[in-house]
């Protein structure tokens, strides 16, 4: 059951626990080579290139069948810089109990919590890819739950700073499934999507003027999938979602205080293309995470304060993921992008690689 209105499951890295590992030391090697052209000439949100890759090595011990500890860093190269633009250490402890995981330290995030793009922005996996704090994932027949929470700034005391934490909770609830009567393996599927983010900024401890910050974003949909078992069609669908924000802030730092925008996705998977268009309907919507092109404030270097308290967007995507072999996927995408308040020919082009190994390495005694 995929929540989101985009396939992301080639770009996204799982920790699986597997319980014919226990007791074994392995090394893991994650790769993520990204290649994202953003040709955007409006006053919202910035043009410019994404271009690099990611590594993430890590030794992982199962101490028993249902437990992952592993620990390692994320290294990030843009290309065209010299050195690496970023090393992080990782480490996690993944605890998996039938349809119930905990995971404490650097989280399955991110794509991983498979929200739409108005409430969290794709190129986070390029540019702010770790998470660290606690999640809580469920994966059911029925329910699909990814609740989590990061502290993605620690304050310490006199700081001239804030204490950030940001978390949340994506949901996905079948409402219905039907396997084709006739047994040729097509099936029909809906379901209710239910996401939210929650922001806080603040602190008892800091030297900081700034106001306290709390601020949400929601979504509640609807999602009806076909999949074809046969044919050159392998899927259509719908995705819909009404998207509100809100800001509880007690002092206002932002222009506006509450906003909300239609977010409505339909689209075919064939054996040989992926299409998808989508439709955004914005007005006074804000999301610090969300997607750029979603706002209705300017994220652009150039023209900090500018304002377009209604956006409406149109979006053509056009998709393809190519399984090279085990473990190494190839993902093309072209999206253009037209904006009824300003138009003129916008685009995002894009080139994934991701590469994910493991090997054995011992079996301690004990």
């Amino acid at each position: 059951m995929c929540i989101g209105q985009l396939n992301n499951s080639a770009l996204e890295q799982k920790l699986p626990v597997n319980p014919k590992n226990a007791n074994e030391l392995r090394f893991n090697l994650h790769v993520l080579g990204f290649s994202k052209n953003n040709e955007y000439f409006n006053n919202i949100a910035d043009g410019y290139t994404l271009f690099g890759y990611h590594l993430n090595p890590r030794l992982t011990y199962f101490p028993s069948e249902f437990v992952r500890i592993e620990a390692g860093a994320l290294l990030q190269k843009d290309f065209g810089s010299s050195g690496y633009e970023n090393i992080q250490p990782t480490f996690t402890i993944k605890i998996q109990k039938q349809n119930h995981a905990f995971l404490f330290g650097t989280l399955e995030g991110n794509l991983n919590h498979g929200y739409i793009e108005p409430l969290y922005d794709f190129e986070r996996v390029f540019t702010n890819r770790i998470e660290n704090g606690i999640q809580y994932l469920l994966q059911s027949d029925r329910v699909k739950l990814d609740a989590w929470l990061e502290w993605s700034n620690m304050l310490y005391r006199a700081e001239d700073d804030q204490e950030d934490v940001f978390g949340g909770a994506s949901i996905g609830l079948k409402l219905l499934e039907m396997d084709d009567k006739k047994g040729g393996g097509d099936s029909i599927r809906i379901t209710l999507p239910v996401q939210f983010t929650a922001q806080h900024r603040g602190g008892q401890i800091d030297a900081s003027e700034l106001p306290l910050l709390t601020v949400a974003n929601g979504a509640l949909g609807l999602e009806i999938e076909k999949e074809y078992s046969k044919g050159i069609v392998h899927r259509i669908y719908t995705k819909n979602y009404l998207v509100g924000y809100k800001d509880f802030s007690n002092e206002y730092r932002y222009i506006y205080q509450d906003g909300y925008g239609y977010y409505l996705n339909a689209g075919i998977d064939t054996k040989y293309q992926d299409v998808m268009l989508s439709y955004w309907e914005g007005n006074r919507y804000m999301a610090n995470r969300g997607g750029q092109l979603y706002q209705a404030v300017s994220t652009t270097y150039k023209n900090a304060g500018y304002v377009e308290e209604k956006r409406r967007l149109l979006i053509l995507r056009l998709m393809k993921d190519i399984r090279l072999m085990e473990g190494l996927d190839l993902t093309l995408r072209l999206e253009p992008v037209y904006d009824f308040n300003n138009p003129q020919l916008e685009f995002a082009n894009s080139i994934y690689l991701t590469f994910d190994t493991g090997f054995f390495v011992a079996k301690p005694k004990r």
